[in-house]
Parts: structure tokens; C-alpha cells; sequence
């Protein structure tokens, strides 16, 4: 049984959080870490609930919220969710949201997106697993700038973005958006889309992450199938 996150619970805690984009008065400053370890916690169960935590990723406490968007077909990922594949053909745009803005940080920060295929060929069947989406490097938090989804001069698509296509009777694929946090500089593009290079079935952002020296940050997630099932 799947576990999708409410979204009125995620709109609610995400206004609390922007609220946020100044500092909070004395009298807020509870409200505001309460709300942040509220959506952090929202976000961790159910990531473990729909094993991402387990098939992709190492358990982590999010830091980050990713907020993906789908612009042409007004569609956005909640966590698990279902989206039609035709709404997801174009690059989504994006930005994150930290959730530590309670403690002012100095701290400069450099992000990399990437988003992967768990369940190629199909989640019982994971011979194609993972399967490399989009990897899009260089980032900086963005706040309090607007959502984007073409790379500025500073970012890189390391691979650029191949819609989920998830084949006839496979049933429904979760498509993962990952935020890692590290040194951008010598990343390279894995050497296949497929495994990402790793020529093992559920291998990918994991090994490519620890490869590089990348921490997980957040992680947000969709799921989509073909009409044909």
C-alpha cells in the first residue's frame, strides 16, 4: 500500500516555513523549528513508506525540501503522487527550501539535482534499474530567486533531462528526485544512463554520490505509468 504525504499538511508546513524568509521573532522562533522538524519527519516516512529509503537511498534526516514543478501541464510532485506521462515530457522547473532557516547560516553550499528510475524495467522486474533522468550540477541554494529549470552560466545538465517513459504493462514507476550537497567541480556524467554506468540492476545515485563525495540532502518523488497496463 502506498503512503502519499497530505498535501494540505505539506502546503500548511511549507507556509509556515516561508514565512520564515526573514528572521523569526522570539515569540515565533518554536512555531518555526517545530514546523521545520515537522515537514522533515513528513518527508523521511515517506520516503521509507514507498522504500526509496531502502531501493535507493541510505536512510538520511532531510535538510531540504525540493519543490518540483511541471509549468506546461500545471502539474506538481507531492511526495508520491501520481502524474500522467504526457505531463512530465518537458524539464520541470525547481527550487529548494531549507529546512534549518531557524539557524542562520553563512555558509555557501553547492547542490546538484539529479532524478533516476528505480523501477526499470518495472519494479518487480528492476533489470534497467536505476535508470539515469537528469542531472543538473552547480547549483546554489536559490532563495530567494525564482524557480528555474534551464542551467545558468555557472550550472551544468551533466545529462540532459529524458522524460519517463516507463513500458506498457510494467505498472506504476517511481520517478526520485534526489538533492545532493558536495564539490561540484570534477563531476562527470555517469558512463551509461542505465545503472547509471554501474551494470548492476538498483544500482545508481547511491554509488554515484559516494563516488563523488555527494550527501543527501533531500528528496521528493513521483509516481507515473503507461496507459497500457
Amino acid at each position: 500500500m502506498r503512503f502519499v504525504a497530505s498535501f494540505v499538511a505539506i502546503s500548511v508546513l511549507l507556509g509556515t516555513i516561508a514565512a520564515t524568509a526573514i528572521p523569526p521573532r522570539p515569540d515565533h522562533r518554536q512555531a518555526v523549528i517545530d514546523a521545520d522538524y515537522s515537514l522533515a519527519s513528513t518527508i523521511r516516512d515517506t520516503l521509507v513508506a514507498n522504500d526509496v529509503i531502502g531501493d535507493v537511498l541510505d536512510d538520511f534526516e532531510p535538510t531540504y525540501y525540493l519543490d518540483i514543478n511541471y509549468p506546461k501541464s500545471h502539474e506538481t510532485v507531492l511526495l508520491g503522487n501520481d502524474i500522467p506521462v504526457e505531463a512530465v515530457s518537458k524539464r520541470p522547473v525547481f527550487t529548494f527550501h531549507s529546512l534549518e532557516r531557524s539557524s542562520i547560516t553563512t555558509k555557501n553550499s553547492t547542490f546538484t539535482l539529479v532524478l533516476t528510475d528505480p523501477d526499470a524495467k518495472s519494479r518487480d522486474h528492476p533489470i534497467w534499474s536505476e535508470m539515469c533522468h537528469w542531472i543538473v550540477t552547480n547549483l546554489t541554494t536559490p532563495i530567494p530567486e525564482p524557480p528555474t529549470h534551464l542551467p545558468k552560466a555557472k550550472q551544468a545538465e551533466l545529462e540532459e533531462y529524458l522524460p519517463p517513459s516507463p513500458p506498457p504493462k510494467t505498472g506504476s514507476h517511481r520517478y526520485v528526485f534526489v538533492l545532493l550537497e558536495g564539490d561540484t567541480s570534477n563531476l562527470k556524467a555517469p558512463s551509461d544512463r542505465k545503472h547509471w554506468g554501474y551494470e548492476k540492476p538498483r544500482h545508481g545515485v547511491r554509488d554515484w554520490a559516494e563516488e563523488n563525495d555527494l550527501t543527501v540532502v533531500g528528496a521528493n518523488f513521483f509516481f507515473a505509468q503507461n496507459e497500457k497496463q
